[in-house]
């Protein structure tokens, strides 16, 4: 009996969290839709490009998405379970309310590691795609987002960024200059450690230059050097990729590139702990979502259901992304600004299941 009701409870969860899911991504897609059709007419952007573009992007709607579909699809589930007396059923059979949130999380589970394999191994990718696409369409082709960091041409130059800093810098920046005659030939390569934004310029240190001229190679060192780059750190900051668009992988190496650099990486070790604890995360909202259910919900309705669950959600958002970064400017370690925001989740959900009790 009991392996039916948890199938029963856990198909009607799994169905609702997908649906709700699907909804806020659609809903999320038409809104960025609508925000690039501005950019429509810039360069080589069309309207093809801009559909192109939304639809890469789905994947990474889908991640952040997928919590909030959790909660508001649990709320619905066990909201129409309570609504038709199908709870107060199954406990009545002997069922007991934490078997019941039980069985809705096994069926979250494996959606949950689908989720986890998507932002790990697709996300990244098609982030990347995306950036890549718009960046080069409305520059005509000068700007390019790979997974080697940003490319860009100016005049006869080929520019590589590795690293876009928190602060500003560049690092690992190469440049291939090319000569002005058909055919095109090499004729050096300039990489440069570490770059700043100085009085409108970039000014390169640790420079390694090699010639190519009369079928020569020559190499040569400069200590300093202000490169004449038309990219701003604002250009450089928007078709970057930012911290929550890599994989726990990329930001591992990320976060050790930038500690041997002697850079603060907060931010990023922020990051990586969250995504790391994002699996707990979305059981503690389901949770979260299940404890307004029992209890003096189950005379509410469908509307008062709906409500509460966009303000626990809500209020789950503002804690997890106004907190988290708050932790860092006041100096608490990234662990805590990771983890506070799901055992205050956690604390609440407790507290609400007892009272119901």
């Amino acid at each position: 009996m009991y392996k039916v009701v948890d199938k029963y409870v856990g198909r009607n969860v799994a169905s609702m969290v997908v649906f709700c899911t699907i909804g806020l991504v659609s809903l999320s897609s038409l809104i960025k839709f609508v925000d690039q059709l501005r950019n429509v007419g810039r360069g080589e952007f069309d309207f093809v490009a801009c559909m192109q573009y939304v639809l890469l992007t789905v994947p990474g709607q889908i991640v952040m998405f997928f919590p909030l579909g959790v909660l508001l699809g649990t709320v619905l589930a066990l909201g129409n379970l309570a609504s038709t007396s199908e709870l107060i059923a199954m406990q009545a059979l002997g069922k007991s309310k934490m078997r019941i949130v039980w069985s809705a999380c096994k069926s979250v589970i494996p959606l949950i590691f689908a989720i986890m394999l998507t932002s790990e191994f697709v996300v990244p990718d098609f982030e990347k795609r995306a950036e890549s696409l718009i960046s080069e369409a409305v520059s005509n082709g000068q700007v390019a987002v790979t997974s080697r960091g940003i490319w860009f041409r100016e005049g006869n130059s080929f520019i590589n960024i590795a690293y876009f800093m928190s602060d500003g810098d560049l690092q690992s920046v190469t440049r291939y200059v090319f000569s002005s005659t058909i055919p095109k030939r090499l004729i050096r390569s300039e990489s440069a450690s570490k770059g700043s934004w100085k009085d409108n310029k970039w000014e390169m240190e640790d420079i390694k230059i090699i010639s190519y001229e009369d079928d020569v190679i020559s190499r040569s060192t400069k200590e300093r050097d202000i490169w004449d780059i038309n990219l701003t750190p604002n250009n450089v900051e928007v078709v970057g990729v930012h911290a929550n668009e890599l994989s726990i992988s990329g930001l591992h190496e990320y976060i050790n590139y930038v500690t041997k650099n002697g850079q603060k990486a907060d931010r990023y070790i922020l990051e990586l702990y969250r995504k790391v604890i994002s699996p707990i995360t979305v059981l503690v909202v389901l949770l979260l979502a299940s404890s307004t259910i029992f209890g003096p919900l189950r005379s509410s309705s469908m509307g008062a259901r709906i409500v509460v669950g966009i303000l626990v959600g809500f209020t789950f958002y503002a804690v997890n992304e106004i907190l988290a970064p708050f932790t860092i400017f006041y100096g608490v370690p990234p662990i805590i600004g990771a983890v506070m925001p799901t055992l205050t989740v956690l604390a609440v959900s407790v507290v609400l299941l007892r009272r119901n009790n």
